[in-house]
């Protein structure tokens, strides 16, 4: 089995997959007057856990080897 040791990379997952699920919700409910929003924080979502991914590859490029 497989474990995931850097928490940055399983909270990138999560906001990533938490942003899927809200953009398909706001699509989903685009007749409403609140889907905008729903689409809108998706969108942050996506980007928080696409910042959190970049931040776990520079941790791990810049580590140093002991």
């Amino acid at each position: 089995m497989v474990t995931i040791k850097n928490k940055y990379i399983l909270l990138a997952a999560g906001f990533w997959l938490t942003g899927i699920v809200l953009l398909l919700l706001g699509s989903v409910y685009k007749t409403q007057t609140w889907s905008g929003t729903i689409i809108s924080v998706g969108i942050v979502g996506q980007a928080i856990g696409f910042g959190f991914l970049g931040f776990a590859i520079m941790q791990s490029v810049f580590r140093k080897k002991e």
